[in-house]
């Protein structure tokens, strides 16, 4: 044998650190070039609009709002943007507010509202209501009910977005039932 194969034939102690070492790289690279392909091909832009407003908001802010919170349920192919106001967008989200009656029922009247009702800081239960349209076709609604106090800085306002947002979008979600041709597990209503 001559000393350049006696040299590779022996084991080095620094082989071994130098393929862990390698073999670390290789993983820390993939996982930083994987999910930017991944993410970057399959990421559907969504304008958020509502129709009406919960107690607290001008119509006009809550688009901005509703985007801000429903990045919050943290979904890599979904992005949000609040809606233009001179037209409807083909992928969008449409939300819907409606304040619940209280237990006692709630009666008409010809008079304005209470007092109560269009303050914020009073706790009332509402439904709030998703839509989703893609490529200007309806896909799929869910709904949720929810206690708030209404206006820009409620934790449980904000909470619900959250979590409509999840319910509508997310793995376990309405529209991936509807894609899969399943049934949703929860919140479509």
């Amino acid at each position: 044998m001559t000393d350049k194969t006696q040299r590779f034939a022996t084991k080095s102690p620094a082989l071994p650190r130098r393929r862990r070492a390698f073999g670390a790289w290789c993983i820390l690279a993939a996982a930083i070039v994987w999910p930017a392909i991944g993410a970057g091909a399959a990421v559907v832009t969504l304008d958020v609009a509502a129709s009406d407003a919960p107690p607290g908001f001008h119509r006009a802010d809550l688009p901005r709002y509703l985007s801000l919170h429903m990045a919050e349920a943290q979904l890599p192919d979904w992005r949000f943007t609040p809606a233009a106001k001179d037209g409807v967008a083909a992928d969008r989200v449409e939300w819907n507010f409606k304040l619940n009656p209280y237990a006692g029922g709630d009666v008409r009247s010809f008079v304005g509202p209470r007092r109560s009702e269009t303050t914020v800081g009073v706790r009332r239960k509402i439904t709030i209501e998703a839509r989703l349209y893609l490529n200007g076709e309806y896909q799929t609604l869910v709904e949720q009910q929810t206690v708030i106090q209404g206006g820009p800085d409620d934790p449980d306002l904000a909470a619900a977005v959250a979590s409509v947002t999840q319910n509508l979008l997310g793995p376990r979600g309405a529209y991936r039932a509807v894609e899969n041709g399943r049934r949703p597990t929860y919140g479509l209503r």
